[in-house]
């Protein structure tokens, strides 16, 4: 205490920093993966308990031979929790520079019976109506910069990366503000599939918030109807519940963001439904809000 009375702030702010960057493994049940400088998951799950909890209890639950896919896969945190707690092959798309060596990196530290269920691919997905660079940011995260530019990046569907389209359980999106893109780039994989979805609901720019409300309606028609409804910190808000509901949180989140008021959260994340999947996704909330929330 009394050294750190004689250290200049700005000293201790370098100090703190260099020490976050020492950090470059982080473990995630029996497996210890490495992560990128100031990459923020350990700091939100140190602090939120139910941060990024849900999907490894999903998985748990989905007990078939079908496909996951994990779009926006970042460095591999996410498959490395859903291996351990499913018998599915997955399909991990994650087009960064930086992260892709990450992810590939990862998929390696994990026992060769789980790796041989795991397929990792390097590519941008959506309809392609939206054009722009990838931005990487300082937490480890990357989305799209929007901008008419020549070289901006090439997508390609979801329905054209996938092999069956019959044959997916559960579709996963994660690419900071555009999932609704990348959602609507998968219509066979839905129609024929109607797999599990689970998407990060971040809204940031007029554009994204008139496109998460068109993908609403292409899924309502789609016979997606069961609405789960976390805040950005693993907590659910709301269970079987609709569109409606979600389109308020957005105008209520969308709202707080433009007038710059004090936030309690900053965007959701919603898991949806169609009949056909219902019992299952009820039976993994279920188990969810009794192993973590009721904790």
């Amino acid at each position: 205490m009394i050294i750190r009375q004689f250290i200049p702030p700005i000293f201790g702010t370098i100090i703190r920093r260099l020490s976050g960057l020492t950090k470059s493994r982080y473990r995630i049940g029996k497996y210890e993966i490495k992560i990128p400088p100031n990459f923020a998951l350990p700091h939100f799950q140190k602090f939120n308990k139910l941060y990024d909890r849900f999907l490894p209890v999903l998985a748990k639950n989905i007990n078939s031979d079908k496909t996951i896919i994990d779009v926006g896969a970042n460095i591999g945190d996410t498959v490395v929790a859903l291996i351990q707690n499913c018998k599915n092959p997955i399909l991990c798309i994650e087009p960064s520079d930086i992260f892709f060596p990450y992810l590939e990196n990862n998929l390696k530290l994990i026992s060769s019976e789980d790796f041989y269920r795991v397929k990792a691919i390097k590519k941008f997905v959506g309809t392609g109506l939206i054009k722009g660079t990838l931005n990487h940011t300082e937490k480890g995260t990357a989305s799209i910069k929007v901008a008419e530019l020549s070289d901006s990046v090439t997508y390609i569907s979801l329905d054209k990366i996938v092999d069956d389209v019959s044959n997916i359980i559960l579709l996963k999106v994660d690419i900071d503000g555009f999932d609704f893109d990348a959602i609507k780039s998968a219509e066979e994989i839905l129609s024929q599939s109607e797999p599990v979805l689970f998407w990060e609901n971040e809204i940031l720019e007029d554009f994204q918030y008139e496109g998460f409300i068109e993908m609403y309606s292409f899924l309502e028609k789609k016979g997606y109807k069961y609405i789960y409804i976390f805040d950005n910190y693993g907590n659910l808000i709301n269970e079987e519940t609709n569109f409606v509901t979600l389109k308020n949180i957005n105008s209520y989140l969308y709202s707080m963001r433009k007038h710059n008021c004090t936030r309690t959260f900053h965007y959701t994340d919603v898991l949806a439904s169609t009949e056909k999947n219902h019992n299952l996704v009820k039976k993994a909330i279920n188990e969810y809000r009794r192993e973590w929330i009721n904790k």
